[in-house]
C-alpha cells in the first residue's frame, strides 16, 4: 500500500467516523419541530389567557355604573 492511499483511506475512515458521530450525538437533543411546536403551545396557552383577561376587563367597563359599585363593595366585605 502506497503512502496516498493511506493517506486517503485515514482521511475517508475520519470523515465516515465524524458523520457517524454527527448521527449520533443528535438523536438525544429535542429537534427544531418539537422545539417550534412546543412554543406554538406556549403562545396558544398565553393567546387563551388574555383573551380572558381582556374579556373579563371589557365585562367589567361595560357594567352599569350600580352594578360595579356593588361588586366593589363586595369585594370589600370579602377582604
Amino acid at each position: 500500500m502506497s503512502m496516498w492511499t493511506a493517506i486517503a483511506l485515514i482521511c475517508i475512515a475520519g470523515i465516515a467516523g465524524e458523520a457517524y458521530r454527527k448521527k449520533h450525538e443528535n438523536k438525544g437533543e429535542v429537534t427544531a419541530s418539537e422545539q417550534l411546536d412546543e412554543l406554538n403551545h406556549k403562545i396558544d396557552k398565553l393567546d387563551a389567557d388574555l383573551r380572558q383577561r381582556v374579556e373579563t376587563l371589557e365585562r367589567i367597563v361595560t357594567d352599569r355604573q350600580e352594578d360595579l359599585k356593588r361588586q366593589f363593595d363586595h369585594l370589600d366585605k370579602a377582604s
